[in-house]
């Protein structure tokens, strides 16, 4: 990985759904981009088309695509359901070009494939990135929601270089991790809070809950790269000083395992 900041901005900051805090104003998003490129945190990740929308306006607006590194997930608007968060659609030819509009660029910088049991299909996917690798509207390639069997069944030749996948203290299992490190790919934790609601789960001040559950996976050794929800722009610094502090005292994991143990 390069040397910006081992926090990514997720692109859950942009939509109404999946959080606990109300959706960010333009303005506010505007704000929240600009903090995050400001302080070396260049990667921007889409999961949903709502979000690539979102992100294109507001990289267009602050005329900073260039500073971004933006991943891209196959999550696509369906008809009748365009407000809706739908599941992913394994990758066909004509879907680059959507995206590309969507987000108002001319490349995605980390193509992400959910990952899936049917590996003729992943395979189909897998040789249309690499065609995108080669015409120059996809630079590199991850793939999502991964377990340990499917970098087991990965063609050889593969362009895949990321690996994503939810880890938090919750939910430690990082098999898939090793796995991934071993094989020379870099490996990027999702949702470190699990999902914004999880903070009023385990009540108390959510700002120090946050903190703690953020540092637990930022501290973890395999981990290249943190995904991170923020709709207020402070939230940005919040996280960035949180990271700074580094591993958790003996305290703070005391207090954390008393969490795990009473929530689960």
């Amino acid at each position: 990985m390069d040397k910006d900041s081992k926090l990514g901005l997720g692109g859950h900051s942009f939509i109404e759904q999946l959080g606990n805090d109300p959706q960010a104003s333009f303005e506010e998003q505007c704000a929240i981009v600009s903090a995050c490129l400001d302080e070396g945190i260049r990667v921007i990740d889409t999961t949903y088309y709502q979000e690539r929308i979102a992100l294109g306006k507001v990289l267009r607006y602050l005329g900073r695509r260039n500073e971004a590194r933006i991943m891209a997930w196959n999550f696509f608007k369906q008809p009748g359901k365009e407000k809706e968060l739908v599941g992913y659609t394994p990758y066909e030819p004509c879907h680059i070009d959507i995206m590309l509009e969507e987000l108002q660029t001319e490349h995605i910088d980390i193509l992400v494939i959910h990952s899936h049991g049917d590996a003729d299909k992943l395979c189909k996917e897998l040789e249309l990135a690499g065609r995108w690798m080669l015409d120059g509207k996809v630079k590199k390639v991850g793939l999502g929601m991964v377990q340990s069997e499917h970098l087991r069944q990965l063609p050889v030749g593969h362009p895949i270089t990321h690996v994503l996948a939810p880890y938090n203290a919750f939910n430690p299992g990082s098999k898939v991790f090793v796995d991934a490190k071993k094989m020379g790919m870099s490996a990027i934790a999702l949702s470190p809070f699990i999902r914004g609601w999880k903070l009023d789960e385990i009540g108390g001040d959510k700002d120090l809950v946050a903190e703690v559950l953020l540092r637990w996976v930022a501290a973890q050794p395999m981990i290249d790269r943190v995904i991170v929800s923020m709709r207020k722009k402070e939230w940005v610094h919040s996280n960035l000083n949180a990271v700074e502090r580094g591993p958790l005292t003996e305290l703070e994991q005391s207090r954390l395992q008393e969490w795990i143990k009473r929530l689960s």
